[in-house]
C-alpha cells in the first residue's frame, strides 16, 4: 500500500509539514482459535507508548513509522480437553476405548515487546483551519499497515487441574472409571511456567478516529485501534493434547496445541500528540 501511494499520488506543489509524535495505548486482548474450541475463554489486557513520525505525501495522504514498547497479559480457559484412543487391549485381552480428559486447562501469557509499526494514513481535508476551541470542524484519519513485534520478555503460566481416564468396552457396552491400578480414574494435575526465547509477532494494524488541532503546531489524535496477529510465536513450544493420557506425562507438562491457528487479538483506544512546524513558505490551505 505504501510502495503503491508513494508511486501514483503526486506531491502536493504546497508542502504539508510532517509530524513528530508521542502516543500511548490500552486495549482488550484476547486469542482467536481457529478451528474455535468449545467451552474456550480468552481475556486480557494490553497497553504501549510509542515515539513516531509522519511523512505527508500530500495534505491527506501520509507514511507513519514509529518505535515503541508494550506489553499484554492474556488468559485462556478452557473447560476440558478430551482424548479418544480406540482399540486398546487390557491385561485379560479385552478391547476397551480409552477416554482421556484433562479438565480446566489453563495458560497465562505475559509478555514486554518493543514493536515497530509501518502505516499509510489517510485524512480528510477540512474546510479551514482546525481548532476545536473556535468550534471549527476537525479531520477524520485512518491508518493501515503492520506492526512488528520483538518479544523479549514472554513468560507463561500453565495449570491443567486433573486428569480423568475411563475405558468403554464395546463388547460389553459398559464402562470402567475406578481402577486406578489400571490408570482409570481422576488424578492430580500440574502446574509450570516458563520463558520463551526472544521471538517476532507480526501484526496486521488498523487504526480510525478524529484528529484535532489544540495549537498552533499542535495536533491530538484520538482513535480506535484493532490489531491482529499474522503468527503464533508458541506454535513451537506446543504439545498435542493427546500425548497426556497418564499420570506420568503430567510431570513434563507444556502448552498445548488444542487448535491448528492461535492469533491475538487487540482492540483498544489510542491517543497521538503530534508536534509539526509551520512552513515558511507559501501557507498551506490544509493549515
Amino acid at each position: 500500500m505504501i510502495f503503491f501511494a508513494m508511486n501514483t499520488l503526486k506531491v502536493s506543489a504546497q508542502k504539508t509539514p510532517h509530524e513528530f509524535s508521542i502516543s500511548g495505548g490500552l486495549g482488550f486482548s484476547t486469542f482467536c482459535f481457529q478451528p474455535s474450541v468449545k467451552k474456550a475463554a480468552s481475556t486480557g489486557f494490553s497497553a504501549d507508548v510509542a515515539l513516531g513520525f509522519t511523512g505527508f505525501m500530500s495534505p491527506q495522504w501520509g507514511v507513519h513509522l514509529g518505535l515503541g514498547w508494550g506489553l499484554y497479559n492474556v488468559k485462556t480457559k478452557i473447560n476440558n480437553l478430551t482424548t479418544v484412543i480406540p482399540d486398546m487391549v487390557d491385561k485379560n485381552n479385552y478391547l476397551f476405548n480409552l477416554h482421556s480428559t484433562l479438565n480446566n486447562y489453563e495458560e497465562v501469557h505475559k509478555t514486554m515487546f518493543l514493536y515497530a509499526p509501518v502505516m499509510l494514513q489517510f485524512q480528510t481535508k477540512p474546510k479551514a483551519t482546525m481548532h476545536w476551541r473556535k468550534g471549527q470542524k476537525a479531520s477524520f484519519y485512518t491508518m493501515a499497515g503492520a506492526k512488528v513485534l520483538l518479544l523479549f520478555d514472554n513468560k507463561y503460566d500453565l495449570n491443567v487441574e486433573s486428569l480423568t481416564n475411563a475405558a468403554y468396552y464395546p463388547e460389553f457396552d459398559n464402562w470402567a472409571a475406578t481402577q486406578i491400578f489400571a490408570g482409570l480414574s481422576t488424578f492430580d494435575g500440574n502446574r509450570v511456567n516458563g520463558v520463551f526465547k526472544i521471538n517476532v509477532l507480526a501484526m496486521f494494524a488498523f487504526e480510525t478516529g478524529i484528529k484535532w488541532r489544540i495549537g498552533n503546531t499542535l495536533y491530538l489524535y484520538t482513535g480506535l485501534f484493532y490489531d491482529c496477529g499474522l503468527n503464533d510465536p508458541s506454535k513451537k513450544f506446543r504439545k498435542p493434547f493427546d500425548y497426556y493420557t497418564s499420570p506420568e506425562q503430567l510431570t513434563d507438562l507444556s502448552l498445548l496445541m488444542f487448535s491448528e491457528k492461535i492469533n491475538l487479538m487487540t482492540i483498544g483506544i489510542k491517543l497521538r500528540l503530534a508536534f509539526f512546524n509551520i512552513p515558511k513558505v507559501t501557507s498551506c490551505p490544509y493549515h
